[in-house]
């Protein structure tokens, strides 16, 4: 009964305030979209040493585009995709002959942000993604694709406004790929403009 009589007061206050403010206290914000690109360092973990270490490149520049729908809510959502290089590989097999793998990856991810506060968000995002790898070498070029369907995504962004239409500013993400259980980092510079 106590549960019953906590939880009407609840109500009963949260009712009041919410009649006692001011229709336009509450500010209105308009929906819009964001199209937002960021470029950066990345850095790929790998869960096992493929060849020795001295031979293996894992930081490289990746790229990141996303397309946001903010509405005038702390919530918007959105599609974001880029191109990462993951590893690059370049042996020496004899003397004449040499070996050169690289790996890139392209996501696809459905973004779900969140505003902490001013300028501050942060996202996840699950999805897919498409990884392709090639092999120079003895014979003919060796290229593959395969497909990884259990990508996760966590991003930390402070995006300050410029002026009313152009954004500025930062992201740390990590990137987690199913298929072969490793794992992406990028800090990137990220420029925005509001549709």
């Amino acid at each position: 009964m106590k549960r019953i009589i906590i939880i009407g007061l609840f109500f009963l206050v949260a009712a009041w305030n919410a009649a006692a403010q001011p229709g336009d206290s509450i500010p209105k914000t308009r929906s819009h979209y964001t199209l937002a690109i960021g470029t950066g360092w990345s850095h790929y973990f790998a869960n096992m040493d493929i060849v020795p270490a001295r031979n293996v490149q894992k930081e490289f520049i990746g790229t990141s585009f996303r397309f946001m729908w903010e509405p005038e809510y702390r919530l918007s959502l959105g599609l974001e995709t880029g191109f990462y290089r993951i590893f690059r590989v370049d042996s020496a097999l004899t003397s004449e002959y040499t070996m050169d793998a690289r790996m890139y990856m392209v996501p696809l991810l459905l973004v779900i942000r969140m505003r902490i506060v001013d300028n501050f968000y942060l996202s996840l995002a699950p999805g897919i993604a498409v990884q392709f790898s090639q092999i120079k070498g003895i014979g003919e070029t060796i290229s593959s694709t395969q497909y990884s369907f259990a990508n996760f995504e966590a991003c930390a962004s402070y995006l300050y406004p410029l002026n009313k239409r152009f954004v500025i500013g930062g992201e740390a993400r990590f990137l987690y790929i199913g298929k072969t259980n490793d794992y992406i980092m990028s800090l990137n510079a990220v420029f925005g403009v509001k549709l």
